[in-house]
């Protein structure tokens, strides 16, 4: 793809932005008056990740009065999120044009700042947000939106005490430990935020240094003059077989257990306000039978990193190829297919993640208690999909349920603004193509949730409010005319 290069005068076209952000900002009424904020010393609510979803749930919180929310991201300040790590395509998945959450500012869209840095005919030559372009813009939002994120910052458990107590974050830091209470979490983690990677049993037994996970952080300047083999046929994988050949590798070879690349790709449908805003709306049954249709017709890799893997001579993708077995010869590793022996010197398991809230060190603490979809269908369902049945069941707020105490528990102030909301609140609700929807739905419960165990005070505050309006009672004073009206009523 050709390089996008700023425009000469885009430091000022973006200071120019800014100022009708601003402007646009109170036009929309601008930021309401605080009225949840930190008291003794226990914030509102405490974000834990600082990718597009935290971001633009922070912006939204603070449009809605809610002060004092404290962002967290394990990452250095520039690197949160996937963008400079495992998302190693070109360009975004999603259609540039989708909508964002503005929160009544469209200065702030992505859209409003490419225009600005690269210029209108660059936007009308796109199809799809450049990567590097998505990142920059990402941190130009937390900027201009003022959002304080405590960076390289992670969280070691989460602690509950009683059902109404503030749950407090045990942190780690670059200046120590530390604890921090809140009274919501929410753990906008990304795809890995309910469990982690999943590598398949069968490269268990491999030399560990042969064998990576593509959300790893991958050395691919070592992988030169290697023959890499790759287990599954996602866009990641054709992103990492593209990301080794352009780094060098000798060949590599991407193998999927289908027949054929489907070529539906459900995520398209899914893109439009109605079921973005109104997905939890689905009964229970609706939403598993959703989740399980779309396991099983999965989606395409995108056309993008087809081609740019195809681009290489020594790339190959291989259909109807199961890895069978996967052992180390003490040269390579030899990956038995049905089609017969491959050999490799490095592999990759392009094999997605696993739901385990245990294998979260936030949410290891509660995981036990946490109810799980298993929990809530029969075993012939269950067995249906295992991997979906896995996954945390979660309230209308994208809050944990309990399993002991469902209608009271400390619990459902833990709310997965990620992955695990995939089955309960929409596989799209943390993601770009729902943000509009989820972040919205999620900022409007916060705030209710907030307003309702702060309503005592509240109503208290309102009823003690003697605060004068200086009501003058009579006439007007008749404030003297200027000097030129005046010359004009005498003339008359």
């Amino acid at each position: 793809m050709s390089v996008l290069e700023a425009l000469p005068d885009a430091a000022s076209r973006l200071a120019a932005l800014e100022r009708e952000a601003a402007h646009q900002g109170a036009l929309s009424a601008g930021e309401e008056r605080p009225w949840a904020t930190a008291r003794d010393g226990v914030r509102p609510v405490v974000i834990v990740g600082a990718g597009q979803a935290g971001l633009v749930l922070a912006r939204g919180l603070r449009r809605r009065g809610i002060d004092d929310v404290v962002v967290v991201d394990s990452s250095p300040a520039h690197a949160a999120g996937p963008w400079t790590t495992y998302a190693r395509m070109h360009t975004l998945r999603t259609p540039k044009d989708i909508a964002w959450p503005t929160w009544g500012t469209p200065a702030i869209s992505p859209r409003a700042w490419f225009e600005a840095v690269y210029g209108a005919a660059a936007w009308d030559g796109i199809r799809f947000f450049p990567t590097v372009a998505w990142q920059g813009f990402l941190q130009w939002y937390r900027s201009v939106s003022g959002i304080v994120v405590a960076s390289s910052t992670r969280v070691r458990a989460l602690e509950t005490a009683g059902a109404d107590e503030p749950i407090t974050l045990h942190l780690e830091g670059p200046d120590g430990e530390w604890m921090l209470p809140a009274r919501h979490v929410v753990l906008a983690t990304g795809i890995e935020g309910a469990g982690g990677r999943h590598v398949p049993a069968l490269l268990s037994g491999l030399p560990v240094e042969r064998v990576h996970h593509t959300h790893d952080d991958i050395d691919f300047a070592a992988l030169a003059g290697l023959r890499v083999g790759i287990l599954g046929a996602g866009t990641g994988a054709f992103d990492n077989a593209a990301t080794a050949l352009e780094h060098g590798a000798a060949s590599v070879d991407v193998h999927m257990r289908r027949p054929a690349m489907p070529q539906v790709s459900p995520y398209r449908w899914m893109e439009f306000a109605g079921l973005i805003e109104n997905y939890g709306s689905f009964t229970d049954a609706q939403k598993w039978a959703f989740n399980v249709h779309l396991s099983a017709v999965d989606q395409p890799a995108t056309q993008n990193a087809l081609w740019r893997a195809h681009a290489f001579d020594g790339f190959r993708f291989l259909t109807s190829s199961p890895w069978e077995r996967a052992e180390w010869t003490g040269r390579d590793i030899a990956v038995t297919t049905p089609h017969g022996i491959h050999r490799y010197d490095v592999v990759l398991a392009a094999t997605g993640i696993v739901a385990d809230l245990a294998r979260r060190p936030e949410l290891a603490g509660v995981a036990a208690e946490a109810t799980l979809w298993s929990d809530r269908l029969t075993p012939a369902e269950a067995a249906q999909n295992p991997g979906l049945a896995a996954f945390p069941y979660l309230d209308e707020d994208f809050g944990l349920v309990s399993r002991e105490n469902p209608g009271r528990s400390a619990l459902s102030r833990i709310h997965l603004f990620n992955h695990g909301a995939r089955i309960s609140q929409g596989m799209l609700s943390h993601q770009i193509p729902g943000l509009v929807g989820g972040a919205t739905k999620l900022a409007a419960a916060l705030s209710r949730r907030l307003f309702v165990a702060d309503s005592d005070r509240l109503l208290a505050e309102y009823l003690a409010y003697d605060v004068p309006v200086g009501v003058h009672i009579g006439r007007r004073a008749q404030a003297p005319l200027p000097a030129a009206e005046a010359g004009v009523a005498s003339a008359s």
